[in-house]
């Protein structure tokens, strides 16, 4: 790695070989140790164990003996191992079958309908096939297409005239709908990647011969909006797991299916989710861009809680860069449009955002502007015991518990970490379901930051607890 680079993000959820990475980032930082400090005292190259760290280069069981005994990490890496072997030899098998590199695909705006349908299914194929792409970067200045096409361009005036055998008619929609509303349960619930390979499956294997079906203009348009909204949702699943430039390119392929059906409620919807990945990457320029975009396209699309989220999501990009001013305005939209909310008359994809979701980003923000008071202020009214999405309730929480610690900023005599410690307890039997990588991240943040207290019975017992969870004993 670069001196002064950020580390790269590590995406636990998405194998063996980065949880193992993302664990010796953790336990290093934990005890205090730069890479070059503990290569020195485990007689491995620093080079090596930066290798490790990002996950770009296999463990073997010595290593991670070693590094389990001078961090005193109580065997979590050695048991992580086998894991890691399995891991290792299904890689060798599908380097031996590889495809040829996929290169940029599905960054580009398609410009026609057929087009569009050929780039998702060379995007899913990739994905499928686990090339490349599946480990793409996260690309800013690949926004600027999309999203300058979308602002400036009309719907596709004509759907292809389609010779597929299969008809589709409005059952066929009736069901791309409850399938759509299914898998966003089940994101809502466990984390992005709990239902993903299943999602990719039913877009390449149900959605794509549809598209290339025969119907009408009128079942076309909806189709093409059922299956922005599935992309969306490959997006959506891809960023919180941590495929972050995989979720780009779903993104942008939803956002240009969106643009064919015409659907600009739900391309609204598709640039907050695009807008939500930029702020989570901390790219606060293109999180405003994106969220601005959202908020002038939703006012075409008479849906009171899409106009509430727009701005509630732009509200936390403008915190990110600092403007509390600008925030402060877009969370008042956001509390005006909702109160004109009727959730039945609302579409299936934005029902889920009511008045607490609205507190939640509410406290993201003020997160953000570093408002402590007013974070811990929310814990009374953003549900946090609700365990019915588990997703937010996780992010949350670990929300919550940040503000009950030190910072560089604050005095450690001022901290609760008994109330930390019980708020990151409530999440623990959540943790072994959950496939929610920005979860993972915000969990491991608060162990960083209870390491202060580590000889606490408190800070021991539920560090123990959180071990267990993650990495159960064979």
């Amino acid at each position: 790695m670069i001196v002064g680079q950020q580390p790269r993000p590590l995406t636990p959820h998405i194998s063996a070989l980065h949880f193992f990475g993302a664990e010796v980032r953790h336990w290093r930082r934990l005890r205090g140790l730069s890479g070059r400090g503990l290569g020195q005292a485990v007689a491995y190259s620093h080079s090596l164990l930066s290798q490790i760290e990002t996950a770009t280069r296999w463990p073997t069981p010595e290593l991670a003996k070693a590094l389990d005994e001078h961090l005193e990490t109580g065997g979590v890496l050695q048991r992580l191992i086998p894991a890691v072997a399995q891991l290792r030899e299904q890689s060798a098998r599908l380097a031996a079958a590889s495809s040829p590199e996929p290169g940029e695909v599905g960054l580009s705006w398609a410009g026609d309908t057929a087009a569009a349908i050929g780039t998702l299914r060379q995007l899913c194929g990739a994905d499928l096939s686990e090339q490349p792409v599946v480990d793409a970067a996260w690309l800013p200045q690949a926004l600027a297409e999309p999203l300058g096409r979308w602002m400036v361009t009309h719907k596709d005036p004509h759907l292809p005239v389609n010779t597929g055998s299969r008809r589709v008619g409005r059952a066929d929609l009736d069901a791309l709908w409850a399938m759509s509303a299914a898998f966003a349960d089940a994101d809502h619930r466990l984390g992005g990647g709990h239902a993903r390979s299943t999602l990719l499956s039913y877009l390449d294997h149900v959605l794509a011969p549809m598209l290339k079906g025969q119907y009408t203009d009128v079942i076309g348009r909806e189709l093409f909006a059922a299956a922005a909204r599935l992309s969306d949702l490959a997006g959506f699943m891809c960023f919180d797991s941590g495929r972050q430039g995989l979720g780009q390119r779903y993104f942008v392929q939803a956002l240009r299916l969106a643009k064919i059906s015409g659907a600009v409620g739900l391309g609204a919807h598709i640039l907050t989710d695009m807008a939500m990945q930029a702020h989570w990457l901390s790219h606060a320029t293109e999180a405003i861009a994106l969220a601005e975009a959202a908020c002038h396209t939703v006012r075409r699309a008479g849906s009171p809680s899409s106009v509430a989220r727009c701005h509630a999501v732009r509200a936390r990009a403008l915190a990110l860069a600092n403007d509390r001013t600008a925030s402060d305005r877009a969370l008042h939209h956001a509390e005006q449009a909702l109160e004109k909310a009727c959730h039945d008359s609302e579409p299936e994809w934005i029902q889920f955002f009511n008045a607490t979701q609205l507190a939640t980003e509410s406290m993201y923000a003020s997160d953000n502007l570093g408002r402590r008071k007013r974070v811990q202020a929310t814990a009374a009214i953003t549900a946090i015991a609700d365990q019915t999405m588990q997703r937010r309730h996780v992010l949350a929480v670990t929300t919550l518990a940040a503000p009950h610690l030190p910072s560089p900023a604050t005095d450690t005599a001022k901290s609760d970490v008994d109330q930390a410690c019980q708020l990151l307890a409530m999440i623990i039997p959540m943790v072994p379901s959950m496939t929610s990588a920005r979860g993972l991240d915000g969990i491991n943040n608060i162990r960083r930051r209870l390491t202060v207290f580590r000889d606490r019975p408190t800070v021991h017992e539920v560090e123990a607890a959180l071990l267990n969870a993650m990495v159960p004993t064979p």
